[in-house]
């Protein structure tokens, strides 16, 4: 599709945004509008407020905008740099849970965006960051088990039982 200048306000924001890339609401030329998705203009973010992950996010984070064209790497950079401060506020593993709510493309995008751009991931993710659980030494046998409670109990070769 080509959208000259002078289209529907819409497609203002659609030729400003095949130009420059992702861009917060401030940056775009006309008030986006929820008609819009319908010329593809897309808002990003992720949810604000203390979650189950652990973190407070500050409420009222920036939207930013994109087209179906943009990388979820190219919207998630804009989206770090747009919303100043929210790499200190947050971990980065809770950061990546959130942005992983839009789904796997966009948990491994973070991913990347955070380790490449950011150097806050200093390698790939290890088994307890995927969420698996840790395994950890018993202390009896020297073997490494999930549960070390019901290993004392029950399945220690090392046990007094």
């Amino acid at each position: 599709m080509d959208f000259e200048p002078g289209d529907d306000v819409g497609y203002q924001n659609v030729a400003y945004l095949r130009e420059n890339g992702p861009a917060p609401a401030a940056d775009l030329p006309t008030e986006v509008a929820t008609r819009h998705r319908a010329v593809g203009v897309y808002s990003f973010t992720i949810q604000g407020g203390s979650g189950s992950d652990g973190i407070s996010l500050p409420g009222s984070l920036r939207k930013v905008y994109y087209l179906d064209e943009h990388s979820p790497s190219d919207v998630i950079t804009v989206f770090l740099e747009t919303n100043d401060g929210l790499l200190e506020e947050a971990t980065t593993k809770g950061l990546v849970r959130r942005f992983g709510g839009h789904g796997a493309e966009w948990r491994d995008a973070a991913r990347t965006v955070l380790r490449e751009e950011f150097d806050l991931l200093s390698s790939d993710p290890t088994p307890e960051s995927r969420g698996e659980p840790q395994r950890v030494k018993c202390w009896r046998c020297d073997e490494y088990v999930v549960d070390l409670e019901t290993h004392l109990v029950a399945e220690c070769p090392e046990s007094d039982s």
